[in-house]
């Protein structure tokens, strides 16, 4: 159907979504990646594995694969703000968590969480989607705009010279961009239409 239908489509019918939210009720951490190469077939056992493997009740786990290429890549990297313009699909995994659980719990799915990302990350393109923040990233500036990381800086310097709107990995004032990156937080981005397995629940 035409774009703008689909889009409205989906917004109502999104697929898995009265599920989902049903079971997303807590605190959310997640890590995600770009990949430009399908990932192996045993990459794909493990993650698969993993996802149940040692889950204790009050988390949920989610592998969520979000299909890329087509009218996303037909647009230059540096066209917009977005540089992500080569990627096949995107891979954010995210762990939810009851506020009740214990301390040890909290941990163990944290644990999880990173050694799931870490199984994977040699595939990936190095890229991070900016609206899934991750407090744990190093570069994380180049990894959510590269290449466009200097124009977006003169943007934001030219817009908010003050920096008024800012946020522990939010584009820098021009005089921070050469900086140390300030302290992290951790935030939690957008949803969007995919294709999940969510620890026992596939759609």
């Amino acid at each position: 159907m035409p774009y703008r239908e689909a889009k409205r489509y989906l917004a109502e019918h999104g697929p898995g979504e009265a599920l989902l939210d049903e079971a997303l009720e807590g605190y959310s951490f997640s890590k995600s990646e770009f990949f430009r190469q399908p990932l192996p077939s045993g990459a794909i056992e493990a993650l698969v594995e993993s996802i149940s493997n040692q889950r204790t009740p009050g988390q949920v786990r989610v592998l969520d694969f979000s299909p890329w290429g087509g009218a996303y890549n037909r647009v230059p990297a540096d066209a917009t703000a977005f540089v992500h313009r080569e990627e096949r699909f995107l891979l954010k995994q995210e762990v939810v968590l009851d506020p009740g659980i214990p301390e040890s719990d909290r941990e163990a799915a944290l644990r999880w969480l990173a050694q799931s990302w870490a199984m994977v990350r040699p595939w990936g393109s190095g890229g991070v989607y900016p609206n899934f923040p991750d407090p744990d990233l190093d570069d994380w500036a180049d990894a959510y705009y590269g290449t466009n990381l200097n124009r977006l800086v003169r943007v934001k310097s030219q817009y908010d010279p003050d920096d008024f709107f800012h946020f522990a990995q939010s584009i820098p004032s021009d005089h921070e961009a050469g900086a140390t990156p300030r302290p992290n937080e951790q935030g939690r981005g957008a949803r969007h239409h995919h294709v999940i397995l969510s620890g026992g629940i596939a759609e």
